[in-house]
């Protein structure tokens, strides 16, 4: 019989109206982090958590992608150098090495696209590849966070 015990895999898809996202850097490192203040735009989150063992310490991953759009807008597509005039960002949270190799320290490219589809619900679908090869395809629907 095993004591060991693990919490389940999560993932949520929202968006914060009137809403800044704010990009930060660390010096040393690739990985950019953002953080999500007041502000006039609206604010789009993915997040996955990794499944948690218990019993292993460190082991706790995570994922964001963030972007932003101005308030007016029902439909989008921003590709490549676009993904910059939207603060896209894709941020681990994990004991990982994010050295800055020069390598990595590259603008997103692919494509974010979406559709309002209610006051309360966006499709969103994002084909991006950040920091040069970590490639995320995301399909959703966002819902407003309350």
């Amino acid at each position: 019989m095993s004591c060991s015990k693990k919490t389940d895999e999560t993932f949520a898809y929202n968006f914060e109206e009137n809403a800044q996202l704010n990009i930060e850097t660390r010096e040393g490192i690739y990985m950019k982090f953002s953080s999500i203040t007041e502000g006039v735009d609206v604010v789009f989150s993915y997040e996955y958590n990794a499944a948690d063992d218990v019993n292993t310490a460190d082991d706790e991953y995570s994922e964001y992608i963030r972007f932003q759009i101005d308030p007016s807008t029902t439909e989008f597509s921003f590709s490549d150098d676009e993904l910059q005039d939207i603060n896209a960002v894709y941020s681990e949270s994990c004991f990982c090495d994010f050295s800055n190799n020069g390598e990595k320290n590259v603008p997103p490219k692919g494509t974010i696209s979406g559709k309002k589809i209610s006051e309360t619900e966006w499709d969103i679908t994002i084909d991006v590849t950040f920091y040069g090869d970590e490639q995320k395809s995301v399909s959703s629907i966002f819902r407003q966070k309350k």
